[in-house]
């Protein structure tokens, strides 16, 4: 039980063995269902002995910010897939912290002292990214003047991170599923086998179904890379999250520096199209023209676009989900915005929603904000 749910926490307790946690206040209709759980898998467990590696701590992991339910099960997941060597697939829109999941995974893992080599797929030309990924001998091409070792062999002892794998052509996709399945590979140039210990994660902003349904994509590589799937939510569907991203951003500009309550509400009523990304260049600038370190409206500068994907009108709301699915989802934003409104106090955002006190509550505890 805790009243702290940051990042480090979460994995912490995960990583370290813990069945689930929970936050305060207590919800004991949930803890008791999350103890019957518990119980079961302790039993069909019991003789089985298991065994966590800790590893070294790292500050990025310190860079994961969010208390809300959707970043809790991206921490618990972090936590469980880090004690193993699972191969990772970490999914999202651009700008929503993918690849800080991904240092969270290395630094929490036994691999934690070995290297974290990262490789964005999207930036190398096709020519040269072959070359970058597994090598090249002397003389292999044009230019070749001297042996280079590629990315699979520096990241030997520890973990490899493919950003926008959905990038790749067919015939590198090949070459990689080879790699996935034997983990060896040869230098351009070579054919003396070398073989590998990594620990493979990869990223992408694309629908990978949708790239192999069009043939886009190998099934046979999606399969090998979706062992585990760590799907980071896009900022306007973790909107209560944006405090305590605000306060970090600014934390990081300037230590001094704060924010008055109206320019916080006019960043969460924003859709935020680049996430966290957008968020963090919109605080970096704040803070530059801020007079004295202290942020208002006039310096939170949104740039809204027919793009905004925000959500908050009920014309974007999926009709397939339901009555009651889009009724919570209304509801959920309508206190969340009333909180933001009322700096966190409840009252006043009772009093701002036109409801009685203890409807709030109710309300608050069936959307766990």
């Amino acid at each position: 039980m805790t009243a702290h749910g940051d990042s480090g926490t979460a994995i912490e307790a995960m990583k370290s063995g813990a069945f689930d946690y929970v936050l305060k206040p207590i919800d004991f209709p949930m803890l008791l269902r999350q103890i019957e759980r518990a119980l079961e898998h302790r039993l069909l467990l019991k003789e089985l002995k298991h065994t966590r590696t800790k590893g070294v701590e790292s500050s990025d992991v310190g860079a994961i910010v969010g208390q809300s339910p959707a970043m809790q099960h991206i921490y618990k997941l972090i936590g469980q897939v880090a004690a193993s060597d699972a191969t990772v697939l970490v999914r999202g829109e651009s700008g929503t912290g993918k690849e800080l999941v991904v240092n969270a995974i290395h630094f929490n893992s036994a691999r934690a002292s070995g290297p974290l080599v990262k490789v964005n797929c999207a930036a190398i030309p096709d020519a040269l990214l072959e070359s970058e990924l597994f090598g090249h001998e002397k003389g292999a091409f044009t230019n070749a003047v001297s042996r280079r070792v590629g990315r699979f062999e520096e990241a030997n002892g520890g973990t490899l991170f493919l950003d926008e794998i959905g990038e790749l052509t067919p015939p590198l996709q090949s070459k990689l599923l080879r790699v996935v399945q034997e983990r060896s590979f040869e230098r351009l140039g070579s054919n003396e086998p070398i073989s590998v210990n990594i620990r493979l994660v990869t990223a992408t902003s694309r629908n990978l179904e949708e790239a192999v349904q069009e043939g886009d994509f190998r099934d046979d590589l999606y399969y090998r890379l979706n062992v585990v799937t760590i799907a980071m939510p896009p900022l306007r569907e973790r909107r209560q999250d944006i405090p305590a991203l605000v306060e970090h951003f600014l934390r990081r500009r300037n230590k001094s520096a704060s924010i008055t309550p109206q320019a916080l509400a006019k960043l969460a009523e924003y859709g935020w199209p680049g996430n966290v990304r957008e968020l963090e260049n919109t605080i970096e600038r704040a803070v530059v023209l801020a007079r004295e370190g202290l942020v208002t409206e006039s310096e939170i500068e949104i740039r809204a676009t027919s793009s905004d994907p925000a959500g908050s009108s009920s014309d974007r709301l999926p009709l397939e989900a339901g009555w009651q699915a889009n009724i919570a989802s209304v509801e959920k934003s309508m206190l969340q915005r009333a909180l933001q409104q009322a700096g966190g106090n409840k009252s006043k955002a009772a009093e701002i929603l036109g409801i009685h006190r203890r409807l709030l509550y109710e309300k608050l505890r069936s959307h766990q904000l």
